[in-house]
């Protein structure tokens, strides 16, 4: 378990380091792609969401990015869900 947990912490600070940037990479539809931030640590997912986005569910402080369909857990909520991306937060 502590292996997912820090496993989870390493995407977080990665993502959160790739949001900072002054102008992060985004495809045509101005999606950001950012790793999944699950706790498998064999997961090499990604999640392209809008910037702002994944902004809002970094200062929640309680909200993961998880590709949808790809992990279910039961200690969290699904507080969206569209397309491949699911944002979740700790029931």
């Amino acid at each position: 378990m502590q292996v997912g947990i820090a496993h989870r912490v390493d995407r977080r600070q990665s993502n959160e380091r790739k949001a900072a940037e002054a102008s992060p990479t985004t495809d045509a539809q101005g999606l950001v792609e950012f790793a999944c931030e699950c706790t498998k640590e064999d997961c090499e997912r990604s999640v392209r969401v809008p910037l702002y986005v994944y902004r809002q569910l970094v200062e929640a402080g309680n909200q993961y990015l998880l590709q949808a369909g790809h992990h279910a857990f039961a200690s969290y909520r699904t507080i969206v869900a569209l397309g491949l991306m699911r944002i979740e937060e700790r029931a």
